[in-house]
């Protein structure tokens, strides 16, 4: 269960940040490597398209360049500022011509004694490890879309009453958001941006905001109606019932009401479709 001390540490600079002890040290490490291989189980050379009850589709990836940014692992920082010590711990001769990716690899191959060097006083630190505790359960929550729990925000930031300028907020136009089974952070949000502008999304931020609710003020919601996976081998097709959309349905409206988010929910293009479904269930339960 997160803690108001966790989410406290996860934007402190790294030097700031309090070594939490070896057995949460460890902890976050086995959450690490379980999120690395669901990352090479789910998304690795795998593309998801989301289709949404406006008739648009979410299209995206999590490309193994993006995955330590999403697991709260600061590449850059240990590249750039931390490099004699990744030589060091790591092993990595020129950490700064490594990719992020066996970054990620070589922490979590060398786990002991990166824990060793981060419990040490005047070392450079590696790991924000209350960061990567949270970010590892966002990412690992997210691997359940097969069961259609969770919404799409169309933000627009210039419509949020907090928008000042183009960095008031995260670059994302799309927000997945997930319920968490978090008492304090009661939902989770990833935030999407198209990939050098194509077609295809990648994940920019994964948070978990108390004040969640912000992020539906004055937007669109849409609900997710079909699910396509692809990879080289194989396509699978996953489609929500009636039943999956009028709960996600119910619960937005609810949070809208709470709130008073002066949200709109988009599902006009796919309610005749639901109603059909609907019918059709009640029949065959007949």
């Amino acid at each position: 269960m997160i803690s108001r001390r966790e989410l406290a540490y996860v934007d402190k600079p790294l030097g700031s940040v309090p070594y939490p002890g070896d057995a949460y040290a460890y902890k976050v490490m086995s959450e690490l490597k379980e999120a690395y291989d669901l990352f090479k189980e789910k998304y690795d050379g795998k593309s998801y398209n989301i289709m949404l009850s406006d008739k648009q589709e979410l299209q995206f990836a999590i490309l193994n360049k993006n995955l330590c940014h999403i697991l709260g692992i600061a590449a850059k920082n240990i590249c750039n500022y931390g490099e004699p010590t990744a030589q060091k711990v790591l092993g990595i001769d020129y950490p700064s011509a490594t990719s992020t990716y066996e970054l990620l690899g070589k922490i979590i191959e060398r786990m002991d004694d990166v824990i060793d060097n981060d419990s040490r006083d005047n070392t450079y630190k590696l790991i924000n490890y209350y960061k990567v505790m949270i970010k590892t359960a966002i990412f690992k929550k997210m691997t359940g879309f097969n069961d259609f729990d969770f919404g799409v925000i169309n933000f627009n930031k210039e419509n949020h009453p907090d928008y000042v300028s183009e960095d008031t907020f995260a670059k994302s136009t799309k927000y997945i958001v997930m319920p968490s089974d978090e008492i304090l952070i009661p939902y989770f949000l990833v935030g999407f941006l198209q990939n050098n502008g194509g077609n295809i999304y990648v994940p920019e931020t994964a948070i978990a905001p108390e004040d969640y609710y912000k992020y539906f003020i004055n937007q669109e919601l849409v609900l997710p109606v079909q699910i396509t996976i692809e990879d080289a081998k194989d396509f699978t097709k996953l489609e929500a019932t009636a039943q999956d959309k009028i709960k996600i349905l119910q619960r937005y409206k609810t949070i809208i009401s709470e709130y008073n988010t002066n949200s709109s929910i988009n599902i006009f293009n796919d309610y005749e479709s639901m109603l059909h479904e609907q019918a059709r269930e009640r029949k065959l339960i007949m």
